[in-house]
């Protein structure tokens, strides 16, 4: 496939340079991982299983959300690539997933077990990282959150999340992140103009 990923250089990536890999342990990372494509709508993650693999994200836009009591998908965080997306929780607890994890555009990237990450010297910094990142992603949107108004959430949302997200993101799915209805969103985003 003339259009695959390069996997060393998306692991390298998803890291940020944070972490020297060893040229053994990014082998051993590679090695491990397999292509995967998923889209829009593909569940990569599913509420109540227990998670042991991870998706290394190359392209394309994902989303991590539960259901309210209502039956409405409540929008938790958004990722674009070069990304890692995992159901960090179960991971962390060993317990069912809460949340479910799905492609929001065409999703191209690699899939492989956490084992790998477990089993290589610095494999706990790699899940450190993805964790630090997951938690900066929720705080950020527990602060937006607090926001009284639409407005001030979408210019939030806009100044703090990854432009490629504001770009692609459906905006019925930027609704939920914010908290707000379709309409609300739309006057929201007039009164910006």
């Amino acid at each position: 496939m003339a259009d695959a990923p390069d996997a060393r250089a998306l692991v390298i990536a998803v890291t940020d340079g944070q972490v020297d890999l060893a040229d053994a342990e990014l082998d051993a990372i590679v090695g491990s991982l397999k292509p995967c494509r998923y889209d829009p709508s593909d569940v990569i993650f599913r509420r109540d299983e227990r998670c042991r693999e991870l998706v290394i994200i190359a392209s394309g836009l994902v989303r991590a959300y539960d259901v309210d009591d209502r039956g409405r998908d409540v929008n938790h965080r958004f990722l674009a690539a070069p990304n890692l997306a995992t159901a960090l929780t179960s991971l962390i607890t060993g317990e069912p997933s809460e949340e479910w994890i799905d492609a929001v555009t065409p999703v191209v990237g690699f899939r492989g077990s956490v084992e790998v990450l477990e089993q290589i010297p610095r494999g706990d910094r790699i899940l450190r990282i993805v964790a630090e990142q997951h938690y900066l992603s929720m705080e950020r949107r527990m602060r937006m959150l607090q926001l009284r108004f639409a407005a001030e959430r979408y210019r939030f949302y806009r100044e703090h999340l990854d432009p490629a997200i504001v770009a692609g993101m459906p905006d019925f799915h930027v609704a939920s992140y914010l908290g707000v209805s379709a309409e609300t969103l739309s006057r929201a985003r007039r009164r910006r103009s």
